[in-house]
């Protein structure tokens, strides 16, 4: 794969694991609003895990065409 994917997919998880920990979450560390009946704080974790699985995702297709080598 080329340098210029494994960059992008390191960026990826560099912006999702510091939106989860400093400063990502002195930005979310809020009880209120409450979603989906969530502290906002708890909300923002799944929103980035969300964001992070479809990212890997997105990116294990890309490089293994969306089929298995084993």
């Amino acid at each position: 794969m080329s340098k210029t994917y494994h960059t992008l997919v390191g960026l990826h998880f560099a912006l999702c694991t510091l939106a989860m920990i400093w400063p990502g979450a002195l930005i979310a560390n809020r009880i209120e609003p409450i979603v989906f009946g969530l502290p906002f704080l708890f909300a923002w974790y799944i929103l980035w895990m969300l964001v992070l699985f479809i990212g890997m995702w997105v990116a294990f297709g890309v490089r293994h065409g969306g089929h298995r080598d084993e």
